[in-house]
């Protein structure tokens, strides 16, 4: 075997590749359906403010009682929702991020609730899992049973199926119950 000689000179750079996709959270479908459901709280601090809510975090947990605010308040990109009870005494504050289904009981869907429009992100798996969902439960989609945190957290008819987010209503528009996709584990349709 003979002895390897000196190495030779460094060669010419090639040219630079095109600049790949941004990694940032802000641009995903997750971000967007906890923007989504902070849209939706803003609305039902001021069209629900004497219903209770019954809220399903993505653990399974419960908690409930009646809207107070969003905080930090006075921020867009507020993280927490404040609960108080039935003397207006605060209670709980829970992480938007982590809410699967807020229900309004006792109370009719408000037909003047907006929703965002549709994102422009990157294609990723969160908007492929997002998509085949919305698209499997269009309005009008009947005898709907919406599983997440290990708890159902909603059945009866899709009302509204928008980016991010489903409306689950009992009859006569009743009980609705707001569902973010991106927490939804399991669907059934009987």
């Amino acid at each position: 075997m003979g002895i390897t000689g000196p190495t030779g000179p460094t060669g010419i750079t090639g040219p630079t590749g095109s600049t790949g996709a941004t990694g940032s959270l802000e641009n995903t479908m997750t971000c967007f359906c906890v923007q989504q459901m902070r849209n939706i709280l803003e609305q039902i601090i001021s069209l629900y403010p004497n219903d209770v809510l019954s809220i399903t975090m993505e653990s399974g947990n419960n908690v409930s009682g009646r809207p107070d605010s969003l905080l930090p308040s006075n921020s867009p990109d507020a993280g927490l929702f404040q609960l108080k009870n039935n003397q207006s005494a605060l209670e709980e504050a829970v992480s938007i991020c982590r809410i699967a289904a807020i229900t309004v009981t006792s109370s009719v869907y408000n037909d003047t609730i907006t929703f965002l429009p549709e994102p422009v992100l990157a294609s990723g798996c969160d908007q492929n899992c997002e998509n085949a969902l919305r698209s499997y439960l269009p309005v009008g989609t009947s005898s709907v049973s919406i599983q997440a945190g290990t708890r159902t957290v909603a059945t009866g008819t899709i009302l509204k199926s928008e980016p991010g987010m489903v409306v689950v209503v009992s009859n006569n528009n009743q009980n609705p119950t707001f569902v973010s996709l991106c927490k939804v584990e399991i669907v059934n349709k009987f």
